[in-house]
């Protein structure tokens, strides 16, 4: 069914005048916290993996408003750049945060930022160059598409007795929701699908609270497809001072064998 991993995002009409409060939040304090940005140092590795979890957490605001299909494809850079500088800053701020760091705790991929797959009829003329192993189209309206917001051609599979798949990805996060449907115009594909996984795993959240955030850190493990799943967490409070401090660590105690340690620390246990 056409764009059912974004049902969870649409919103209820009577929170609508708290979510544009809450988004004009937001706005104010985008600038005081992209001050404190470049005064943070983190590898290069993480910056990157927090680069993409802003730009993630930037696009569930958007969500907030409306559907994400009938949005922007472009993500405001303003909100990417504030959560970014808040994530960079509670990882400088001190050793728990690290640990965090070591866990690979990272937003849930939803919604959907950087892929797509599209299943189409495999005897579409534009689809020609695919069948021979060659990740093009010969569709002007696909190929201006890719150019358009600089997308490659990942991966082409067959999908079934008549239909095959291409995954596709962007260079840069994008609302993913509404890219996808740009597609829906070309003849001959048939569905898309966001790629939204349909398990639990580990999360980010922010809550906006009086005068900054409040973010939890979400670690999951054990029987995630089930309800024998456990969970560890932990929170933050960052101001829009750009001050940050932590609250407190709760949840099930995290298996030694996660190595959410520092190189030289005990490791961050919880509590039952």
């Amino acid at each position: 069914m056409r764009f059912s991993q974004t049902a969870f995002y649409t919103i209820i009409p009577p929170l609508l005048f708290f979510f544009l409060v809450t988004l004009s939040d937001i706005q104010a304090q985008t600038s005081n916290w992209t001050e404190f940005t470049e005064a943070n140092e983190i590898p290069k590795n993480l910056e990157r993996k927090f680069r993409r979890d802003a730009a993630r957490l930037a696009l569930r605001f958007e969500a907030e408003k409306e559907d994400l299909r009938y949005l922007g494809i472009s993500i405001p850079q303003t909100n990417v750049d504030m959560i970014f500088a808040i994530l960079s800053t509670i990882y400088s701020s001190d050793e728990t945060a690290k640990s965090i760091a070591k866990c690979n705790v990272h937003t849930f991929p939803n919604p959907s930022i950087d892929q797509f797959v599209i299943i189409y009829e495999r005897d579409i003329e534009w689809a020609e160059p695919l069948l021979d192993g060659i990740n093009e189209t010969d569709s002007e309206e696909f190929n201006d598409l890719l150019d358009e917001y600089e997308l490659i051609i990942d991966k082409h599979v067959a999908w079934n007795d008549t239909q095959d798949a291409i995954t596709i990805r962007s260079k840069g996060p994008l609302n993913i929701a509404a890219l996808s449907n740009e597609f829906y115009n070309i003849e001959g594909v048939v569905e898309i699908d966001l790629g939204i996984p349909k398990v639990a795993g580990n999360d980010i959240v922010f809550s906006r609270i009086d005068d900054g955030w409040e973010i939890q850190y979400l670690l999951k493990f054990g029987s995630l497809s089930g309800k024998g799943g456990k969970r560890h967490v932990w929170k933050y409070e960052a101001k829009d001072d750009g001050s940050v401090k932590f609250i407190e660590e709760e949840g099930a105690p995290i298996p030694s064998w996660m190595r959410c340690s520092l190189e030289d620390g005990p490791l961050v246990m919880g509590m039952e």
